[in-house]
C-alpha cells in the first residue's frame, strides 16, 4: 500500500519546490488528463512553465493544492492558471490549467 501525504507548505517553500523542480517530479492526474488536454493541448508549453518560467502569481487554494499563474509566453494579454497538488514533499500533480485575461489577474492589485 503507497500512503500518500499532502503537506501544507508555505507560499515561499512552494516556491522553492518550483525553482529545483524537474521533470520526474510532476505527474499528471486522471482529471487533469481527461479534461484539460483537450482544453489547453499543449502540454509542452506546460513543462515549460513549470520548469524554466517564474511565476507572476502564487496562492493556496486549501491544504497542500496551490495555484500558479504564469504570463502566457505567446498570448501577451493572457496568463495561464495551473492548480497543482503537492504530494509526499517533492512530487506535484497537475490539477487543472486555464487560461484567463491578464486583466483578471491586473484587476486583483488595483488600488480601491
Amino acid at each position: 500500500m503507497v500512503v500518500v501525504k499532502i503537506f501544507d507548505y508555505n507560499l515561499d517553500e512552494v516556491l522553492d519546490l518550483l525553482e529545483n523542480l524537474d521533470e520526474s517530479q510532476i505527474k499528471e492526474s486522471r482529471h487533469f488528463r481527461e479534461s484539460n488536454i483537450d482544453r489547453f493541448k499543449d502540454i509542452g508549453l506546460i513543462y515549460d512553465l513549470l520548469l524554466n518560467r517564474t511565476p507572476v502569481q502564487v496562492g493556496k487554494t486549501k491544504t497542500g493544492t496551490y495555484k500558479i499563474v504564469y504570463e502566457h509566453p505567446e498570448q501577451k494579454s493572457k496568463d495561464i492558471y495551473l492548480i497543482i497538488m503537492i504530494i509526499n514533499r517533492q512530487e506535484i500533480t497537475l490539477k487543472t490549467i486555464y487560461p484567463a485575461n491578464r486583466s483578471r489577474r491586473l484587476r486583483e492589485y488595483e488600488p480601491s
